[in-house]
């Protein structure tokens, strides 16, 4: 018996179906399978996988789909070049891998770029983070244990998690500014992650994504909204959870909130950054060369192989030039992708807008955290949001062109670097 459907109900049917390339998808599924890093297979830790296979996957794709790279690449070349040069004049361990770990998200967003995207697509791909962000929470779960034991851990391993919270947020920020109430729902939820990961940097990314937004919003509003973050987050600090993490005696003020002071728990930070510091002073142009950083620290800590620090990182091995570089072309797609916001509409202008907005959420991390390598994943998705924006402007600017449709000058041709 043929079951009869109301008005509508096949509508809304057709647009929760997913219908993104299967690229994505496996940037989605590798971004899930990263927060259980640690975990080995074939001897192999899964975290390397997660970046691995969306690579390989991506040269398979980018040179079997036909059409244009509508990625600004030429925003991405000094750095490009700057690491390719590094590379070759290498001798430290890992380094040529680490290059290509550095490499990967821009390769990433060309490949995603190539693809033909229309409002059905981007229609998907909001779906799409979304279940995502829902798969993030389960990882959440299943790794705290809160359902067994009913209370959280003093202590967690959500590094991942935290980061690819954070880079939702970016969006939900941005789409709930552009009038999706519900979406705050989305950003609150996921901006709680870092809190009970007790990751402090976390917390303070995920918080501000909100109230520094690139989305158009009027002053009284960003001050209110960052007021109701700064006000939150002086809460948290003092919490149990969160006192015992940033103070060895367990407790503390913000005026206690200093690296000088030994009660603060760095987890040997201070003393790494210290070493760093003192070493990039004896080569602070062009540094110690490609992943010489990672061999000074393992020189330092037994553990250790990165200096949870990515700024810092830059510094020792690129030095002062390279990290300016880096620093440029960060700086240059932000506002770029600012620029196409502005011809940009629809899902189309937030994945413009929450790109940019991930950059800040970014060189956040990047103080104290490994994002840029030890979490390449967050580059993956990241370059993937980006790269979907780029195609779906493309794929109009392209039938426009096709159809005969005057356009009042192309964007492409505006925007040079």
């Amino acid at each position: 018996m043929r079951m009869r459907t109301r008005p509508g109900e096949k509508k809304v049917a057709e647009k929760k179906k997913i219908t993104v390339p299967i690229f994505v998808w496996v940037i989605a599924v590798s971004t899930i399978v990263a927060s259980f890093g640690g975990t080995s297979f074939f001897g192999f830790n899964i975290s390397g996988f997660a970046w691995v296979v969306p690579l390989s996957v991506a040269v398979i794709v980018f040179f079997r789909t036909p059409g244009r790279v509508y990625f600004p690449v030429s925003v991405w070349l000094p750095w490009i070049i700057t690491v390719t040069i590094y590379t070759i004049f290498a001798d430290t361990e890992n380094a040529f891998q680490r290059s290509i770990m550095l490499l990967c998200p821009i390769f990433i967003g060309m490949t995603v770029s190539k693809f033909r995207v229309g409002e059905k697509e981007l229609e998907s791909f909001r779906h799409l983070y979304r279940y995502l962000a829902i798969a993030l929470y389960g990882t959440v779960i299943i790794k705290t244990g809160i359902l067994i034991t009913g209370v959280l851990p003093p202590t967690t391993g959500l590094a991942s998690e935290v980061m690819t919270g954070a880079l939702l947020c970016s969006l939900f920020a941005t789409s709930y500014m552009f009038g999706r109430g519900r979406d705050l729902a989305w950003w609150s939820a996921l901006a709680a992650i870092p809190v009970i990961a007790v990751t402090r940097m976390g917390m303070i990314a995920n918080g501000l994504s909100l109230p520094l937004t690139f989305a158009p919003m009027k002053i009284v509003r960003r001050v209110v909204l960052t007021v109701m973050i700064i006000a939150a987050g002086l809460g948290i600090f003092y919490t149990e959870r969160v006192q015992r993490k940033t103070f060895y005696s367990g407790s503390g003020t913000f005026e206690d909130l200093s690296q000088d002071n030994p009660d603060v728990a760095t987890g040997g930070r201070r003393y790494i950054w210290e070493m760093m510091k003192y070493e990039i002073k004896n080569k602070p142009f062009f540094g110690h060369g490609a992943n010489a950083s990672e061999v000074f620290v393992k020189r330092l800590t037994r553990d250790l192989a990165h200096p949870h620090n990515d700024w810092l990182r830059l510094l020792y091995d690129y030095g002062y030039v390279g990290t300016s570089v880096f620093t440029l072309c960060l700086f240059l797609q932000v506002l770029n992708l600012l620029r196409r916001a502005k011809s940009a509409t629809g899902e189309n202008r937030i994945l413009f807008n929450a790109g940019a907005t991930s950059f800040i959420i970014f060189a956040l991390f990047m103080l104290s955290d490994n994002i840029i390598l030890y979490a390449a994943f967050f580059g993956n998705l990241q370059f993937t949001i980006l790269g979907f924006a780029y195609a779906a402007q493309g794929t109009v600017t392209a039938d426009s062109k096709q159809e005969g449709i005057p356009l009042e000058k192309p964007l492409w041709s505006r925007i040079r670097w």
